[in-house]
């Protein structure tokens, strides 16, 4: 079962996310830019989608992804992570899936 569902071609909406330490802790984003990185599981080095996330509040660990009309057009499995970035600092959180599905 995938992490997050989502309908093919859907456009215009946003993904929230909560970027947390690994003791569950929300992840202060202060001075940090997002990537959310998406690839198919049987290519990790073929990014499908790779889009900036706006911070909703950094304090929190709170960030969105705006979907845009490219972003999510074939169904299937993938997997996907936020990467983090900021001055001389490269960080990723754990990989998560994303089921695409066809949306009636």
């Amino acid at each position: 079962m995938a992490d997050l569902s989502i309908p093919a071609n859907d456009k215009g909406y946003y993904l929230n996310f909560t970027v947390q330490d690994s003791t569950g802790t929300a992840y202060n984003l202060t001075d940090y830019t997002i990537t959310l990185k998406v690839w198919s599981t049987n290519q990790p080095g073929t990014l499908l989608t790779s889009g900036a996330c706006s911070i909703v509040v950094a304090a929190s660990g709170t960030c969105r992804y705006l979907v845009t009309a490219t972003d999510f057009t074939i169904k299937g499995t993938y997997s996907a992570e936020l990467e983090l970035t900021k001055s001389g600092v490269i960080e990723s959180t754990v990989s998560f899936t994303i089921e695409v599905k066809e949306s009636g």
